[in-house]
C-alpha cells in the first residue's frame, strides 16, 4: 500500500492555495496538480515592463477578507501588501462624469447631506432616496428566501438610484444583472444589516469604514490590497513554498473514471494518474464534460458570460480629463466600455513613469466584442475614450487580456444549486470536491476561503490509500 493521493485539476489561485493547505493538512499524502496551460496561476497575471507594474487579471481584493491577507503574510510576502489611493471615483452616463456621492456605502447612501450634493439623480429623486431610507414602507419585508438584487433594492432606494450609481457599481463586480443576480450568493450583507439594525439605511451605516464613522478628521484608508510587485508575485511565490507538490503543467485532463477498488483514473495527454481524492479548481462548463454520468442540472444551468480588459499605456507627461481613480459606465450611456481605471492614479507601485488606463469590455448577454480581434478592440476602446475625454489618444503600448466564458452568473438560487451540484457529486463520484469562484464567490478570498472549507470537508472523509499502478 502507498500513502493516498490527492490530485488538484487546475492551477490557478484556487489550485496553488489547495495545494499550500493540502500539504499542511495532510503530511503524508502524495500530492499532484495538473494544469492545461504552461503557466500557473489562471486568471491572475501581472504584466511587468520598464517599472511597470499591471494587472491584466484581477487588480487587488477586498482588504477586509483577511483570509488571503492571512496567506499572504504566512508565505512572506506581508512586506509587499500596498493599499489603493483614495480619490474621487465617477459614474458616467449619457450626460457625462458624475461623481460617486461621498458617504456612500455599494452605493447605498449613508450621509443624506452629502448625498444631496450629487448631480447623478434629479432633486425630486434625491428626495424620494432620502424619504425611503428614512421611512421605510410599512409592508417591506426582510426576504427568507433568494430574491433578484433588484427586486431587494429597488423598494427600499428607488428605481433611480438602483439603476443610476447602484446598478453600474454592483453589477461591474460580478459582471451581472441586478434584476437577475442572486441576493444571498452576491450581496447578503444587505440583507444581515438590515435585520440586525433594523433598517437598510442604518444597516449599511453600520458597514461604513472607520474615517467615514470618525468623520472627516481621520484620513480615508483604501479599501483594498493588492501586491507591489504584482499579483503574480504571489501566484510564484504559491509555487516556491509547495514542497511536496508535483506540478505538471501542459497535462490537460480529458476523462475520470472510477475503478473497481474505489480510485479513481483520470486520464491525460501524458498518461494515466490515479487518485483517492480528486479536487477539481477548473472551470464549471469543463467539469460537466468530466462527470458525465452525474446528473447535474445545477450546475449545466450556470451560465457564463466573456469580459476583457484593455490596458493603455501613455507617457508619463500625457494629461487626461479625469482627475480620480476611474468611472463605471451606466448602462445608458451610449460606450461599449463599462469601466474605466486610472491605474497610475489609484496604485503607487504600478506605473511611476507611466500614465496608463485600463478599460473594461463585457456585460451579460452583450460580449461578443470580447471574441473580435485584438485591433477591433482596441479600436472601439479608443473611440470610446476618446469620445469621453473629448480628444484624441494616441497610447505608447495596448495590452489586452481576455476571460472568455469564465465569469459565473450568480443568478437567484446559486447557492442552492450550488449545494445539490456538491451532493449530487458525493452520491456519484465519492471523493471529487469542487472549489473555486464558480462555486465559492468571484474574489481571490472567495476562492482561498472556499478551498479551505473544502479540504476540511475532505478530511472528514478519509479516504483508503490507492495502489500505485
Amino acid at each position: 500500500m502507498s500513502s493516498k493521493r490527492l490530485v488538484i485539476v487546475g492551477g490557478g489561485i484556487s489550485g496553488l492555495a489547495a495545494a499550500y493547505y493540502a500539504e499542511k493538512q495532510f503530511p503524508e499524502m502524495n500530492i499532484t496538480l495538473l494544469e492545461a496551460e504552461g503557466r500557473l496561476g489562471g486568471k491572475v497575471a501581472t504584466y511587468r515592463d520598464e517599472g511597470l507594474t499591471i494587472e491584466r487579471g484581477p487588480d487587488s481584493y477586498v482588504a477586509r477578507k483577511h483570509v488571503l491577507t492571512d496567506l499572504i503574510e504566512e508565505i512572506g510576502l506581508g512586506e509587499q501588501l500596498v493599499r489603493n489611493n483614495t480619490s474621487q471615483a465617477y459614474i458616467l452616463d449619457a450626460r457625462g462624469l458624475h461623481p460617486i456621492p461621498k458617504g456612500a456605502v455599494m452605493g447605498i447612501p449613508t450621509d443624506l447631506e452629502l448625498f444631496a450634493e450629487t448631480s447623478l439623480l434629479t432633486e425630486e429623486e434625491k428626495a424620494e432616496v432620502s424619504e425611503r431610507l428614512l421611512h421605510p414602507a410599512p409592508d417591506l419585508t426582510i426576504p427568507e428566501t433568494d430574491i433578484p438584487l433588484g427586486e431587494y433594492l429597488r423598494p427600499r432606494l428607488g428605481d433611480a438610484l438602483v439603476e443610476k450609481l447602484i446598478e453600474p457599481l454592483l453589477s461591474g463586480i460580478y459582471a451581472g444583472d441586478i434584476d437577475r443576480m442572486s441576493t444571498f450568493a452576491t450581496y447578503p450583507q444587505f440583507v444581515a444589516n438590515e435585520q440586525k439594525a433594523g433598517s437598510l439605511f442604518e444597516g449599511m451605516r453600520l458597514m461604513r469604514p472607520l474615517d467615514q464613522q470618525q468623520g472627516p478628521t481621520l484620513k480615508a484608508t483604501g479599501q483594498f490590497l493588492s501586491l507591489a510587485t504584482g499579483l503574480e508575485s504571489l501566484v510564484e511565490r504559491l509555487e516556491e513554498v509547495l514542497e511536496r507538490t508535483e506540478i505538471r503543467l501542459e497535462t490537460p485532463l480529458r476523462s475520470i473514471k472510477r475503478e473497481e477498488d474505489g480510485r479513481y483514473r483520470l486520464e491525460t495527454d501524458h498518461g494515466p494518474e490515479y487518485a483517492d481524492d480528486i479536487l477539481l479548481t477548473i472551470p464549471h462548463r469543463q467539469v460537466v464534460s468530466l462527470l458525465p454520468e452525474a446528473t447535474l442540472p445545477g450546475l449545466a444551468n450556470l451560465s457564463t458570460h466573456s469580459t476583457a480588459t484593455v490596458t493603455l499605456i501613455f507617457d508619463k507627461e500625457t494629461a487626461l480629463p479625469i482627475d480620480g481613480t476611474g468611472f463605471i459606465v451606466n448602462r445608458q450611456a451610449p460606450y461599449s466600455i463599462t469601466a474605466c481605471t486610472a491605474i497610475d492614479q489609484k496604485w503607487n507601485h504600478a506605473a511611476p513613469n507611466h500614465t496608463v488606463l485600463r478599460a473594461f469590455i463585457g456585460r451579460p448577454g452583450k460580449d461578443a466584442l470580447v471574441r473580435e480581434s485584438d485591433e477591433m478592440i482596441e479600436r472601439v476602446v479608443l473611440e470610446d475614450l476618446e469620445a469621453i475625454c473629448g480628444r484624441p489618444l494616441q497610447p505608447e503600448r495596448v495590452v489586452i487580456s481576455r476571460l472568455l466564458d469564465g465569469l459565473p452568473a450568480y443568478t437567484v438560487g446559486h447557492a442552492q444549486r450550488i449545494q445539490e451540484v456538491r451532493e449530487t457529486i458525493a452520491s456519484h463520484y465519492p471523493h471529487i470536491h469542487l472549489a473555486g469562484l464558480a462555486y465559492d464567490g468571484v474574489g481571490l478570498p472567495d476562492c482561498v476561503a472556499g478551498v479551505k472549507a473544502t479540504l476540511e470537508q475532505m478530511a472528514l472523509q478519509q479516504p483508503e490509500p490507492c495502489q500505485e499502478s
